[in-house]
C-alpha cells in the first residue's frame, strides 16, 4: 500500500484502494479500506462540529465542553484503528512475501 502522513485533523492521505489482485489474496482488504475512507470523513465531520478541536497557535487543543472532549476521544480512538488496520496489512505482508502488497 501508498505510505500515508498525518495531516493537522489527524486525518491519513495517500491512501489508494487495493487493487481486484490484492482482494483476490486477502479479500478483506476491501471492507478495511471502506473503514479508513469513513473514519477520515468521521474525523472531518467532528472536527467541524467540534470548533473548539482546531488546534491553536500554540499547537493544543483547547476542549472545554463534554461534546469537544467526547469528540476527542473519539478522534483518538478512530486513529488508533487506522494504524491497527494499517498493523494488519503489514502483517499480511510480512506473512506473504509473495503478495503483491
Amino acid at each position: 500500500m501508498t505510505p500515508r502522513r498525518k495531516t493537522r485533523a489527524g486525518r491519513c492521505t495517500d491512501r489508494r484502494l487495493p487493487t481486484s489482485r490484492e482482494l483476490g489474496y486477502a479479500p478483506e482488504l476491501a471492507i478495511l479500506a471502506a473503514i479508513e475512507s469513513a473514519v477520515d470523513l468521521a474525523l472531518v465531520a467532528l472536527v467541524a462540529a467540534q470548533p473548539e478541536l482546531h488546534p491553536n497557535a500554540d499547537g493544543r487543543d483547547l476542549v472545554s465542553t463534554d461534546a469537544g472532549a467526547a469528540a476527542d476521544a473519539v478522534i483518538g480512538r478512530a486513529q488508533a484503528l487506522v494504524l491497527a488496520i494499517a498493523a494488519y496489512r503489514a502483517a499480511l505482508h510480512d506473512q506473504h512475501d509473495d503478495w503483491p502488497f
